[in-house]
């Protein structure tokens, strides 16, 4: 008697799920991740315009340091709603929302006061 097969037997079915169990289980963790560098990224590039800015700010001035401080240069960018800018000129900090992605930033150089 001769069999012809026509479909998968249930140990390769079982087989095929076992593996994409297991790639599953390794590729999950670092996709995980993957936001938490986006948002790192983020709070970089944020932090960069706003240095970028404050130097524009004392360019425009023709050197003298913008007066009315880290407001002054905040004003002159637009940044994401996540982020969040506070702290003074010589220390700056950049978050991004209630998480750990965050930078401080110098620029003390470019601007005075609060």
């Amino acid at each position: 008697m001769v069999r012809s097969q026509k479909g998968f037997t249930i140990i390769e079915l079982v087989v095929v799920i076992v593996i994409l169990g297991i790639l599953a289980a390794v590729a999950f963790p670092k996709f995980q991740s993957l936001s938490g560098d986006a948002q790192q990224a983020v709070v970089n590039g944020t932090a960069a315009a706003l240095k970028s800015a404050a130097v524009i700010s004392y360019a425009r001035a023709q050197g003298n340091a913008a007066a009315n401080g880290l407001n002054s240069v905040k004003a002159q960018t637009t940044f994401d709603a996540a982020v969040s800018i506070t702290g003074t000129c010589a220390a700056a900090v950049v978050q991004y929302g209630a998480t750990t992605a965050s930078v401080t930033v110098d620029i003390s150089e470019y601007c005075t006061g609060a």
